[in-house]
């Protein structure tokens, strides 16, 4: 697969084909890779992404420090604990919903419309389509929806407190954000590559996402084994408290490899 197969028409024949060099598992991903960035990159949908995020997320701060900031500082326990607490707790759940969105036809569309056969008929391994999805998809929504928000985020929260935050403490609080982001990702590519149906691949992650409060309610241990604490913890270990149990940070970690290498298996028996 060549870099000139995604040029315009007029300029594939000026652009320098490139041999793929990959073995392997990995045959072909550098270019797939370089394919699914320029979604990002190279049209408007991460500029599009960037505003989105930024408007949601850092947009609604704007209510306990600008807007309504008599009745949060009088009834709801100070400005800027409650920005503190809302952006936490908002990252932990919009941009989770966003990227399975953003992923549930990123499989089944490619299936549906034929393209993954054409694609994988060239110099392209299965596991290499698969992959160059999550790490573009991952590393789009990690600049757009966890990177960018907190940095405004961080400069926001530092202006209302007076001082800098601790930089250290608040950069792992958005890295325990964007590992649940990531068990969201790739549970969604799994079902993906498991069913036919866009609904399912959305439902399934959703009802997840909301019905987190409500399961660990009626099971405790529940939160030890996935993500629907991570927006707490992060949010504890941003106000200065220490990590309270690194068993949810290691059930999402084996749990998104997992699931990985569910769509991986599954995916490498599709029939084209």
């Amino acid at each position: 697969m060549s870099r000139a197969a995604d040029a315009a028409p007029g300029a594939a024949t000026a652009a320098p084909l490139e041999r793929v060099t990959e073995h392997g598992w990995r045959r072909g991903f550098a270019n797939l890779l370089r394919k699914e960035l320029a979604t990002w990159t190279r049209t408007r949908t991460g500029w599009v992404q960037v505003v989105l995020w930024i408007a949601l997320l850092n947009g609604l701060l704007t209510l306990p420090l600008v807007f309504m900031r008599d009745l949060f500082t009088t009834e709801l326990g100070g400005t800027f604990d409650a920005a503190l607490d809302m952006f936490f707790n908002l990252s932990a759940l919009i941009p989770y919903a966003g990227v399975v969105i953003l992923a549930q036809g990123a499989i089944i569309g490619e299936r549906q419309l034929g393209t993954a056969a054409w694609v994988l008929s060239k110099p392209v391994s299965r596991s290499a389509f698969v992959l160059s999805k999550f790490v573009a998809l991952a590393l789009g929504m990690l600049v757009s929806a966890v990177a960018i928000p907190s940095l405004i985020a961080y400069g926001a929260l530092s202006l209302e407190a007076g001082a800098p935050l601790d930089a250290a403490r608040f950069a792992a609080a958005v890295g325990i954000l964007a590992l649940g982001l990531l068990w969201y990702l790739a549970l969604a590519l799994m079902l993906g590559t498991l069913v036919q149906q866009r609904g399912v691949v959305l439902a399934v992650p959703l009802v997840s996402l909301v019905a987190g409060d409500m399961l660990i309610a009626a099971w405790s241990g529940l939160g030890e084994l996935g993500p629907w604490l991570l927006g707490r913890l992060a949010l504890f270990v941003a106000q200065g408290g220490p990590l309270l149990s690194p068993w949810p940070l290691v059930s999402t970690a084996l749990a998104t490899l997992l699931f990985l290498a569910v769509a991986l298996w599954r995916f490498g028996r599709e029939e084209f």
